[in-house]
C-alpha cells in the first residue's frame, strides 16, 4: 500500500529548548543530530540505518552525500532561518507530547511509539496496534472517514 497520496508527513525534533547551547535546543544525540534539520526523509531514512551512530559526523557527511542539494539545506539549516523552525519543531513536538523517537501522529494526534526497536503496546500508547498493516489500516480509515465528512 502506497500511503504518499493519502500522506502529508512531516518530520518534528525532540529535545529541550535551551539558549546556551548552539541551536537553543538541547539534542539526545548532541548538536549534530540537529545538522540535518529540514533536509528530507532521504536522510531521516539514512539516518535510521544506523541509530546508534546517530549524532556523528561520520554519519552526518555519509548521509548528506545521497541529498543532490545537500550544501543549499545545510546553509539554510545552519542559518537563522535554520535554528528558528528547529526551534518551533521542538516546541510542536513537546506540545503534542511527542517526547520519544519515533512517536507517530495522525491528524496531529498521536497514534503511536516505536522505540527501542519495538511498537509501544496498545495500553502503552499505540491505540490500534503497532505494525506497518495496523498502521496503514489507521491511515485508510482516516481517509475514509474525511471522505464521507466531505
Amino acid at each position: 500500500y502506497d500511503n504518499s497520496k493519502e500522506l502529508d508527513m512531516h518530520f518534528d525534533y525532540i529535545g529541550e529548548l535551551n539558549n546556551s547551547t548552539t541551536y537553543g535546543v538541547e539534542c539526545p544525540h548532541g548538536d549534530i543530530e540537529y545538522a540535518d534539520a529540514g533536509t528530507s526523509l532521504q536522510f531521516i531514512l539514512c539516518q535510521q540505518r544506523e541509530i546508534k551512530k546517530i549524532g556523528t559526523y561520520s554519519q552526518l557527511a555519509q548521509c548528506l552525500l545521497g541529498i543532490p542539494t545537500w550544501l543549499p539545506t545545510m546553509q539554510c539549516a545552519l542559518g537563522t532561518e535554520g535554528i528558528a523552525l528547529l526551534q518551533n519543531s521542538v516546541k510542536a513536538s513537546r506540545e503534542k507530547d511527542m517526547q520519544t523517537s519515533l512517536s507517530f501522529a495522525l491528524n496531529d494526534a498521536k497514534r503511536c511509539v516505536f522505540d527501542s526497536g519495538h511498537w509501544v503496546g496498545p495500553d502503552e500508547g499505540c491505540p490500534g496496534g503497532g505494525s506497518v498493516p495496523r498502521f496503514t489500516k489507521s491511515i485508510k480509515d482516516l481517509e475514509a472517514r474525511e471522505k464521507k465528512n466531505k
